[in-house]
């Protein structure tokens, strides 16, 4: 079973609903700030680690002062999370991300992982709202 069939499986059992596209699994969330939050989960190449991240707009949509103070405050709080971080992809694109090499994952400790990215977005969306507004 490759390793996307399993976490699959581990969704299932934790009840979570998904969709699987392209070699990846798409849950969509609702939070306190947001209606449809994406949350993808995807293998590396090798299959040795499991990355679960969604995706946020691109910092470049802010002025260089805004993108200065949010990413000092992502950087801030990445310390401050359990298991998440708050990064910049390639592109420049505002990403949290959570990632295990854990080949025994259970049910729970997915969800554990899914649940943090998800409460850490809707910190990442106070932390963008605090930059814009300030």
């Amino acid at each position: 079973m490759g390793l996307i069939s399993h976490v699959a499986s581990l969704l299932d059992q934790a009840g979570l609903k998904y969709q699987e596209v392209e070699g990846s699994l798409i849950l969509l969330w609702k939070t306190d700030h947001f209606d449809e939050l994406i949350v993808r989960i995807v293998p590396s190449s090798s299959e040795d680690w499991l990355y679960i991240y969604a995706p946020f707009p691109s910092i470049k949509e802010l002025s260089k002062e805004d993108q200065v103070e949010l990413a000092f405050s992502m950087l801030r709080e990445s310390w401050k999370m359990n298991g998440v971080k708050l990064a910049l992809d390639p592109d420049d694109d505002i990403v949290v991300l959570s990632e295990t090499n854990d080949r025994d994952l259970t049910a729970e400790e997915i969800n554990m992982l899914v649940g943090n990215v998800v409460r850490a977005c809707d910190r990442l969306w106070e932390l963008h709202r605090e930059a814009v507004m300030s």
